[in-house]
């Protein structure tokens, strides 16, 4: 519950936010709603929304996964959902925003239909990555506007006469970009300067299932080729810490720090990080970690996703969906192997790899940056408050 003095006649808005990414974009937003006006927030989320909240409805961020949808997870969110429809049907909401709720998009734009509540969408799931029009013009069907972080993204629903905007993407305001420049050590640098690997193999149980075992024995394969390694993972889940350590007694890994999630400070002093596709990439390349992406679904999701319905996806990771082109190196599904990895870590840890590496890097942040100097939060909130009429702005 957020506690503070009521304003008088506080308009009322719902958010939802489906995945601890979109918690954190949410509660940006929340903030810069209360700075600019009297709100009372009703809210799904993770911790960030629920700590700001009037009032909380419930925490499906630890539900979502990656492919097929467990009847278990799904029943669960499920429930929630039905408090939300109870809840907006006692106290009528203005408008709801619905900030990367993948899979469940249109479930919630149901119920919240049926009580003829106006739908801002920020952040739409990943149609725009395989160009999924179909699915596409049924997210801008039931959204009145639609906030893109992408360019791709924005292109996309602009194409179809959706009512939609660019400004930039959020993360250069909750973490702003760092300069290029830092020297980072190398295992022919003539030092014994420790080599710090950052381990990102997701935050859901389903990244996790595919992702933490071969993440885990890459560190241990990098491990025996040199003292110097030294690893950390970032524990955004505290249920998460058992399976952690069962994988690191396997492999017989002491050089391994479990940890909270990194402050920004934290993550510029990695030297290279192994890591999942998704939102944490783009912190990495804003706090100028070289790295490689690791992307997998289950075997089912991948067959039913290239042999069925024949999705051809270029690359896995955002940097380089973002960038249109391979700027990072990435490996998928059987190619996830630890001794490949490894290869590739050693390889991309020498200077002239970093060096264009770090160019890459500066060529995305002026993307993510978008066209105005302003803040790009501030900027959405002022687009999506009811006041403002529709526009289209972007790229």
């Amino acid at each position: 519950m957020h506690h503070r003095e009521m304003m008088p006649n506080p308009e009322r808005l719902l958010v939802i936010a489906g995945e601890l990414s979109g918690d954190r974009y949410a509660a940006a937003l929340v903030s810069e709603l209360r700075n600019a006006g009297p709100v009372e927030i009703m809210a799904i989320g993770g911790p960030l929304l629920h700590g700001m909240a009037d009032r909380f409805l419930g925490d499906c961020t630890g539900f979502t996964s990656v492919g097929v949808r467990s009847m278990t997870n799904m029943r669960s969110i499920f429930k929630v959902f039905d408090v939300m429809e109870t809840a907006v049907a006692e106290s009528p909401v203005r408008q709801a925003i619905i900030v990367d709720f993948p899979h469940y998009n249109f479930e919630i734009a149901r119920r919240l239909k049926k009580n003829k509540i106006p739908i801002t969408t920020v952040i739409t799931p990943n149609f725009w990555i395989w160009n999924d029009r179909r699915a596409a013009k049924k997210i801008a069907h039931y959204s009145d506007k639609i906030v893109t972080i992408f360019p791709g993204e924005y292109k996309l629903y602009q194409s179809i006469g959706a009512t939609t905007a660019y400004f930039g993407n959020p993360l250069v305001d909750l973490m702003p970009p760092l300069p290029a420049g830092v020297q980072r050590p190398h295992l022919n640098d003539g030092t014994d300067r420790p080599i710090r690997v950052g381990l990102f193999p997701g935050s859901r149980a389903s990244e996790l299932k595919l992702l933490l075992r071969p993440t885990i024995e890459a560190a241990a394969v990098l491990a025996e080729r040199s003292p110097r390694f030294e690893f950390v993972i970032p524990m955004a889940r505290d249920e998460f810490r058992s399976w952690v350590d069962q994988e690191l007694t396997r492999c017989q890994l002491s050089s391994v720090t479990v940890a909270p999630p990194l402050t920004a400070e934290q993550m510029a002093a990695l030297d290279f990080a192994i890591c999942a596709t998704g939102t944490m990439t783009l912190e990495l390349v804003l706090n100028r970690v070289p790295m490689i992406v690791l992307g997998a679904l289950s075997p089912l999701s991948y067959w039913l996703a290239t042999r069925v319905l024949r999705i051809k996806i270029p690359f896995c990771g955002l940097p380089n969906l973002v960038a249109g082109r391979q700027v990072v190196p990435e490996f998928m599904q059987s190619g996830i192997q630890p001794i490949p990895i490894a290869d590739a870590v050693c390889h991309h840890l020498r200077p002239e790899s970093q060096e264009l590496q770090q160019t890459h890097y500066s060529e995305l942040i002026n993307i993510l940056r978008g066209e105005s100097t302003s803040s790009v939060v501030s900027q959405i909130v002022s687009w999506i408050t009811p006041s403002n009429g529709p526009q289209s702005i972007g790229v």
